[in-house]
This record gives structure tokens, sequence and C-alpha cells, in this order.
């Protein structure tokens, strides 16, 4: 039980913006300590404040836009890691059913979660003895504490400002047709506007452009299809690149690994679990 795979991090900026969209194959809890600004997940807009926890799923598109200082305390964990931390009475892989999540805290909440998130950040595994159960136990204290909550919130309400509404569909259109051949002129014709109008849109609702928008979902949806266990070749097609090499460059350069290779950690890693539950 010891040897699970979680990273913590407290983090501090002046100004905060996520470079770009992101995904990755572990679980993400961010408790705010500031209300800075927004958070883009699942092609919705939320509110990213203070006194709410979020949950952010494994595979599941985002962008945190912060507008002025942004402390935030950030959790990953592994989906191999909850199930290993879990017992059949207190099940943490119920909080891997929904890719995204939103707790709201009251005042004492969130100063009793703060203080568990500094119990963690203390509790670091330093090889000394007894330091890895003290951070399990740490890290435990934090999960019992936060899955009650999280396991009966949802996504909550999304923002419906106007900017917002006028890409709503425009999200929906390339969501439908991520696999066909997609270009700014193809898709400002669609809509009946000009491309320029769609890129200055697009860009004041969401925060990226649309063709970041485009590239980081089939890359996404390219990893979904090669953990079913789809050939390389397949999965590049059925994500919408027409060219098998343009495909494994795209994938490297976004994720830091070949889509062979990551196929192959990913079944690989798949398999340690399935015995493990043997």
């Amino acid at each position: 039980m010891t040897n699970v795979e979680f990273h913590l991090q407290l983090n501090h900026n002046d100004t905060w913006n996520m470079s770009r969209l992101h995904f990755h194959d572990h679980f993400e809890f961010l408790l705010p300590l500031t209300s800075p600004g927004n958070i883009f997940v699942n092609d919705q807009v939320y509110p990213l404040q203070r006194g709410t926890l979020y949950l952010i799923g494994e595979n599941t598109l985002h962008r945190t836009m912060a507008t002025g200082f942004h402390a935030r305390y950030i959790l990953h964990i592994s989906r191999k890691a909850l199930d290993q931390l879990s017992t059949p009475q207190t099940d943490f892989t119920q909080l891997t059913h929904d890719s995204f999540r939103r707790a709201t805290l009251n005042a004492e909440e969130m100063t009793g979660l703060i203080e568990l998130f500094q119990a963690l950040e203390r509790n670091k595994n330093d090889g000394s003895f007894g330091s890895d159960i003290h951070q399990m136990t740490a890290l435990l204290n934090l999960l019992v504490y936060v899955a009650p909550a999280l396991n009966a919130a949802t996504a909550g309400e999304a923002i419906r400002n106007k900017d917002f509404l006028r890409v709503a569909p425009i999200l929906d259109y390339i969501r439908d047709n991520l696999s066909d051949p997609l270009t700014l002129d193809q898709i400002a014709s669609q809509f009946y506007i000009s491309k320029h109008y769609l890129c200055r849109i697009f860009k004041a609702a969401t925060g990226f452009s649309v063709m970041e928008y485009i590239i980081y979902s089939r890359v996404l949806r390219a990893r979904q299809l090669l953990q079913e266990g789809v050939s390389v070749q397949q999965a590049g097609e059925r994500s919408g690149f027409s060219d098998n090499s343009h495909f494994i460059r795209t994938f490297g350069h976004l994720t830091g690994i070949t889509p062979g290779r990551y196929a192959k950690e990913y079944q690989s890693s798949d398999q340690i679990l399935l015995r493990e539950n043997l």
C-alpha cells in the first residue's frame, strides 16, 4: 500500500494562464486558495474560485485561465493508486466515474481541507523509518475527507455568458465531426460567419484557438482508441489525422511519447493492475 503513485504541489503565480490545453493519465484534485478566473473542462467554462474543490478526471481536456494572483493545491493521483487504497467499505474508485466534479465547501470545511493538504505536504517520504507510513496516513486522511463531498457532487452549472453561447454550437460541431477534415474556412462556412470572426469569438470564449482545440481533441481521442487496442494507424485515421507520420509526430509532441509506445505501456500497466486484483 505504501508504493502508490501520487504527486502534490502548492503553486503560487502572480499571473497565470495555462499555456495550452492539456490532459493526463491521472486524476487531479484542485483546491484554489484564491478566486482568480475560470477553468475550461469538457467544452464548458466554469468559475475557478476559493471554497470549491475540483476533481478532473484522466483523459479530460482542460485549461485554467487566471486573471490575477493564483494560489492552489494540486494533487495528482493515478487510478491504480485509488484502487490500491480502496477497501470494500471505502471505495475511492467511485471518484473515477465522472470526468469532472465540483464540491462547494463552507469556511470550516475549507479550513479543514487546507490543513489536510498541509499535513500531506509535511509528511514526505524521505526514506527515514516510518516516513512512508506517515505519508500514506496523511494521503488516506485527505481522501477520506473529500470523497463523500465529491461523490455527492456534479459538474454544476457552467458559465453562460454571451461569448460562450456563441461558440457552444461550434464546439459541438467540432466534437461531432472530429474524424472529418476540419478547416477554419469549412467551419466558418458551416455557421455562415467569416473565419476571422470565428477565430475572434472562439478565442474570447475559450482562451485558445480553434485549431489548437481540434488538434488536442484529436490526440485525446487517439489516446482513448489506443487504450481500447486500436492500431496506431487506425487510431490516427479515426481521430481525423489524414497522414500517419503527421499523427505520430503530433502525438509525440503533445504527449512526450509515440503512440505505439503509449499503447504498449498502457496495456502493460493495465495487465499489472488486473493481476493485482485477481
